[in-house]
């Protein structure tokens, strides 16, 4: 982002430092009231009985209704060791003071700083909170580590930059997440969302018309490599669907398979009313699918004979699968 300033913001300037004092002070109020008449969002898990520790301090943490994962004020200053309070400057809170000081703002980056300018106010019960993302934890304490290598920091601020590193060393943005959703109860709610999320985005709820999705010349290659003989009326071994199963429908993610058994189960002579590819819907389903399709038909076009396809299928897939299509069980 260009720091050129436009037109606007000159005359925004210009505004502003036409203003009294007290004209100042009156916009600040009207900025607070509507900020106050907005609805804040609620903590639907997580509490005091529930925290996450980070180098063995509890940290109080939630889970908001629009799925932001929040560390409170206070959580963020114990977790950096510093002192709670007042920032001794009217209108600041404790960490914008701390981030609006010379020796750290040019580490810290403007989203950030808005951020912690402008806190999260959320509901606990009854009660009123404030905290910030927990990506913000590590954004400041990154920024720390950046100011003390720079050698700008005081030396009262010492053990800051130190606990700065211990929270940076132990912790991810994405370990983080996990931490407060594990902390919060939230984890089996997230995986239950994710788990609907895939199925959504790869099946259909009703089957579509049966259409050409496996090739001819994808049959005609397992023939080939595997060896057997084709006629008309043979639909052929059942390895061949074994092999489809496992190369194709199993690469997709997890959640898939089962629940394409589930809507499209077999019968007592191992029959399906619909083919499970009737089920994967136009965009995401069918694209996956069919690049299944094609790399295995790839590995096959390779392979000289059976043994030859297998070497393939371990050197693409990993020699720690399996690939048992040798019998008929």
């Amino acid at each position: 982002m260009s720091d050129e300033q436009t037109p606007q913001s000159k005359g925004g300037k210009a505004r502003a430092a036409a203003l009294s004092p007290e004209e100042r002070s009156q916009q600040a109020r009207e900025a607070a009231q509507r900020r106050w008449e907005t609805p804040a969002p609620k903590a639907i898990f997580g509490g005091p009985d529930k925290p996450i520790r980070i180098a063995d301090i509890g940290v109080p943490c939630y889970v908001l209704d629009d799925n932001r994962r929040v560390i409170t004020m206070n959580g963020m200053l114990d977790t950096m060791q510093m002192a709670r309070g007042g920032a001794m400057v009217k209108g600041m809170n404790r960490l914008e003071l701390f981030a609006s000081r010379d020796r750290i703002k040019p580490y810290v980056s403007k989203e950030l700083y808005e951020r912690i300018q402008n806190p999260i106010r959320f509901q606990i019960g009854r009660s009123v909170a404030y905290g910030f993302e927990s990506d913000s934890l590590i954004e400041l304490a990154e920024a720390v580590i950046q100011a003390d290598l720079a050698g700008t920091l005081q030396k009262q601020q010492a053990a800051i930059a130190h606990q700065c590193r211990v929270i940076t060393a132990s912790l991810t943005r994405i370990g983080l997440i996990a931490l407060i959703d594990e902390a919060t109860g939230y984890q089996s709610v997230r995986d239950k969302n994710e788990l609907q999320e895939i199925l959504t985005a790869y099946l259909l709820p009703e089957h579509r018309p049966w259409m050409q999705t496996i090739p001819p010349e994808f049959t005609t290659e397992i023939y080939r490599v595997y060896g057997w003989k084709r006629s008309p009326d043979n639909r052929g071994p059942r390895y061949a669907g074994k092999l489809i199963r496992q190369l194709i429908y199993e690469r997709l993610p997890k959640p898939v398979l089962p629940k394409l058994d589930e809507m499209n189960p077999s019968n007592s002579k191992y029959q399906r009313k619909h083919r499970h590819h009737q089920f994967l819907t136009d965009k995401q389903g069918l694209d996956h699918f069919r690049s299944q399709v094609i790399t295995v038909m790839t590995l096959l076009r390779i392979s000289k004979n059976k043994a030859d396809f297998t070497r393939h299928l371990e050197a693409y897939f990993g020699s720690q699968l399996s690939f048992d299509f040798d019998n008929d069980a």
